[in-house]
């Protein structure tokens, strides 16, 4: 059939369009890093699962339907890279053990692969079906697995950015949390085609679909990831230099003056130093040049702002630079400036971030808050 021949081109372009990105981020010589290496791994895996199902074809002599195995090397290297991308944590020999469940795969199912006459291959045989849709059931409880790792490790990191910078554009992974909904999606799609296959012994039905699921996520992680720097980890970091301010101040705390009391003064040197210096103007703003800047460790303003304003680092800043735009705003002198421009001069980085914090804050779009002073 045509849409059949069509299918199999497009198949087939992922798997090129795979190799072919996996070989522009090992050439690339600014693009060394452990999760460009990882990233290009995952491609060349999702590559070769697609022409490995293809290649295998109609006549694949075996009952098992299972033509890529390699797809379980896809959730365990998924979540390596983000571990690495986000500065999560590293990647240590220990993770090797990710990859048992393919060379258990691999041992179960080679006496039928093989044609390997026994009572067991036999035994292989016979079950082919059941067995197939048993193990086509582990493989979607390990992508579901991964999944949710992957997606809380990526909820943690936006924890973690908002706490420690005031500008989080390219900081977020927010087009990685996309395609996890979208894989999300396409784990539950597999999961009513496992029911149909299991009824209609379909399981082409599951090939066909499986790859382009692959063939999707080549496109979608081969450029966004190539055009995606490492985001270094903040939390760990920061802690360390905490930890060393702390030993290079080992003196206890006053003991008669009250902890509110003494949060009560920090907080009025903060509001000092951010009405007198007014350092939110500096677009590149982070927790850690602002607690160095007034005499803290980053630790200590952190909590400051939380249990003072019960809101991130960057909540608290863009209140400041949205207060900040108002006023430039209601200058007769900014009449004729644009509201971007004055945006940019209260230090948002772009429309973008400025428009969306602004309505949130203030519940008025900049133009509708304009008109509403004239």
């Amino acid at each position: 059939m045509v849409i059949l021949k069509i299918l199999e081109i497009v198949l087939a372009a992922g798997a090129v369009q795979g190799f072919f990105l996996a070989l522009i981020l090992t050439a690339k010589s600014t693009r060394k890093k452990t999760s460009s290496k990882l990233l290009a791994a995952l491609l060349i895996v999702l590559s070769v699962s697609i022409l490995h199902s293809l290649l295998a074809g109609p006549g694949f002599d075996s009952p098992y339907k299972i033509r890529e195995p390699f797809i379980l090397f896809i959730g365990p290297l998924l979540n390596f890279y983000v571990y690495e991308l986000t500065g999560s944590r590293k990647i240590a020999w220990k993770d090797i053990l990710h990859f048992l469940p393919f060379v258990l795969l691999i041992l179960f199912l080679m006496p039928a692969w093989a044609s390997i006459p026994s009572p067991y291959a036999t035994f292989l045989f016979q079950n082919g079906p059941t067995i197939s849709t048993v193990i086509w059931a582990l493989i979607v409880l390990q992508y579901g697995y991964y999944w949710w790792n992957t997606v809380s490790v990526l909820h943690e990191h936006r924890i973690a950015v908002e706490s420690e910078f005031s500008n989080i554009e390219g900081k977020t992974l927010s087009w990685l949390g996309f395609f996890l909904h979208l894989f999300g999606g396409f784990l539950l799609v597999l999961v009513l085609t496992l029911v149909i296959a299991f009824h209609s012994d379909r399981y082409d039905i599951i090939d066909t679909i499986v790859c382009l699921g692959l063939s999707c996520t080549i496109f979608i992680l081969g450029y966004n990831g190539l055009f995606q720097e490492e985001v270094f980890s903040i939390t760990t970091s920061q802690n360390e230099t905490d930890r060393r301010e702390k030993d290079r101040q080992p003196r206890p705390p006053r003991t008669d003056v009250q902890p509110s009391a003494r949060n009560d003064e920090s907080l009025k040197k903060l509001k000092a130093y951010l009405e007198k210096k007014k350092p939110y103007l500096n677009e590149t703003l982070t927790l850690t040049e602002l607690a160095g800047q007034i005499g803290m460790t980053r630790n200590q303003l952190s909590f400051l702002i939380n249990s003072a304003y019960g809101e991130n680092f960057y909540s608290f800043i863009n209140r400041y630079r949205v207060e900040e735009v108002k006023r430039l705003i209601a200058d007769p002198k900014k009449l004729n400036f644009t509201i971007l421009s004055l945006a940019y001069e209260a230090g948002f980085p772009s429309k973008s971030s400025f428009h969306s914090v602004f309505k949130k804050l203030t519940g008025l779009t900049p133009t509708e808050y304009r008109k509403k002073l004239q």
